[in-house]
């Protein structure tokens, strides 16, 4: 019996407001269209035990006792189930797994946005992720005047920074997209343009991976 082929593993990165949540859903109708089995899911939570943590996490924000690394700790306490539980599960099986943020949202925030040492947050990905790497980093890049006229903070406290906060937190996802951060291929869309046109570029980076134009590095 031929074995199944894998499926792919997508993350959707970028400041809040650039539209990620929007385009994992629409991603996902598009990859039904054409015959595949995406599942979606969001960072961090996605399964029971990581949405608990995720719940602790945002509290101890909120209340100013946990610092960038009880928070970097955390979320990847949070990952480590949701890799097993969830991604490995699905991808294993076949099913595409499209994921609203992930691990270089540490990177960008605790790391450039709150001065975390980088080069720990690299270890933790290549301990908690390990084999489970997405195929592609999809990097919607917005600037903050727009993160002001978009962000809708409900209980994330990260939404409810400063301006200079959320400019390191850009510059961090560019320069991580520059060098194609954690040896995975990133693709940097403009998310100020419309929904629909973020969409189609969307879809073009879904096919190139599906149909190995692009490998990993």
């Amino acid at each position: 019996m031929k074995e199944k082929e894998r499926g792919k593993f997508f993350v959707f990165e970028g400041i809040g407001g650039a539209g990620k949540t929007t385009q994992v859903e629409l991603a996902g109708k598009h990859l039904e269209s054409i015959g595949r089995i995406p599942r979606l899911t969001r960072e961090p939570g996605g399964v029971t035990a990581s949405e608990v943590i995720r719940r602790l996490i945002f509290r101890l924000v909120k209340e100013k006792v946990a610092n960038p690394d009880h928070q970097i700790a955390l979320f990847f306490a949070a990952r480590d189930f949701w890799v097993r539980e969830f991604v490995a599960a699905n991808i294993e099986v076949g099913q595409d797994v499209l994921s609203d943020r992930s691990y270089p949202s540490t990177a960008a925030y605790q790391g450039y946005g709150e001065g975390a040492d980088l080069e720990s947050i690299d270890k933790w990905v290549d301990i908690v992720m390990g084999e489970y790497k997405p195929d592609a980093i999809i990097l919607l890049d917005i600037g903050v005047d727009t993160v002001k006229t978009r962000i809708d903070a409900h209980d994330d406290p990260y939404d409810y920074k400063e301006g200079e906060y959320f400019e390191r937190v850009i510059e961090g996802y560019r320069t991580m997209a520059r060098q194609n951060w954690s040896n995975v291929p990133w693709f940097v869309l403009d998310g100020e343009q419309s929904v629909a046109k973020v969409s189609e570029e969307v879809n073009q980076v879904l096919s190139e991976i599906i149909t190995r134009k692009v490998l990993r590095l």
